[in-house]
């Protein structure tokens, strides 16, 4: 163990753990205390669900909460918990020594009193003991500290709902050649990438540069080439970006375009245009030849225009 736990010597971090597990002990017995008081204030049905509001007394389930939550200076949702967590943890049920939290998390969990009996390993101590992110895997819910791949996995998953997100992500990623090699041999993400690249493309008869034939070689022989299908991947990568770039540029001039209707434009503002119209006509002559003929060198001329010389 390091000499130093934040700022502070390790035995003297032993001795605040020490503080804080009978604190957090005599917190969870308040806790439980108070929810058995509310419990006492406005019971629950023996079915587990609450009283309709208004029934049996004047003020009703809610409003007795409020007015108790109010007297003691706590929240009405903190109140409801409380009541709700000790209605689900009878006295006899109630863990020595596990935090109010944990039975919060473990209350609605399939079989939780028995489960509650049986803590897991730590995953940095080897103890068997109940933490808040045990609970919650115990209980299937999202851990606020993934540790397995599968959970990690659920966190990426999680952050990445939104798609323009998802989409910086993936491309991020992809940028790691061990991650792109081990995506290529998944099949559906390959088909993805496929289907996705001839979708990017208007219209579809235009150049593929995808390389079938190392999925049709898994097909006929069963063997896959690696190589071959990371090479075909950042092909059809290359392929998608430069269909993006024209798609942005046509985007781009169907915008503006428009909007020059009755403008008048100044000598130099003209000169200005056509110069970097020609360096458009002439990148697009060069982009056409690439593809045609696979050969990118740059002539002279084209290379003095596009510096703007």
């Amino acid at each position: 163990m390091d000499e130093a736990i934040g700022s502070v010597p390790c035995e003297r971090f032993d001795d605040l753990v020490d503080q804080s597990v009978e604190l957090v002990r005599v917190m969870t017995g308040c806790q439980f205390m108070l929810g058995d008081i509310a419990l006492e204030i406005a019971p629950l049905r023996s079915h587990g669900g609450n009283m309709a509001l208004g029934q049996d007394d004047e003020l009703g389930v809610a409003g007795s909460l409020r007015v108790f939550a109010e007297a003691i200076r706590l929240s009405f949702h903190t109140v409801r918990t409380y009541r709700w967590v000790a209605a689900r943890w009878p006295k006899d049920q109630r863990q020595e020594g596990v935090s109010f939290e944990v039975h919060r998390i473990l209350a609605a969990a399939p079989d939780a009193y028995e489960l509650i009996r049986h803590p897991p390993a730590d995953n940095r101590t080897g103890e068997m003991r109940w933490s808040g992110d045990a609970a919650k895997r115990a209980a299937g819910w999202s851990s606020a500290t993934p540790v397995t791949v599968t959970e990690k996995v659920e966190a990426i998953r999680g952050l990445a709902q939104d798609e323009q997100v998802a989409a910086l992500a993936a491309c991020e990623l992809l940028h790691r050649p061990e991650v792109a090699f081990r995506a290529m041999r998944d099949r559906q993400a390959r088909e993805l990438v496929n289907e996705a690249q001839f979708e990017q493309a208007e219209p579809v008869e235009e150049a593929s540069w995808w390389e079938p034939d190392a999925a049709e070689d898994e097909e006929g022989s069963g063997l896959v080439d690696p190589v071959r299908i990371v090479r075909g991947f950042h092909r059809a990568m290359e392929f998608t970006d430069l269909i993006g770039v024209c798609q942005g540029f046509v985007a781009g001039a169907s915008r503006l375009v428009p909007k020059l209707r009755g403008r008048d434009f100044s000598e130099s503002q003209l000169a200005t245009v056509t110069r970097q119209l020609e360096k458009i006509r002439a990148t697009a002559d060069w982009i056409e030849t690439a593809v045609a003929t696979g050969k990118v060198d740059l002539d002279e001329a084209l290379a003095e225009l596009l510096r703007g010389q």
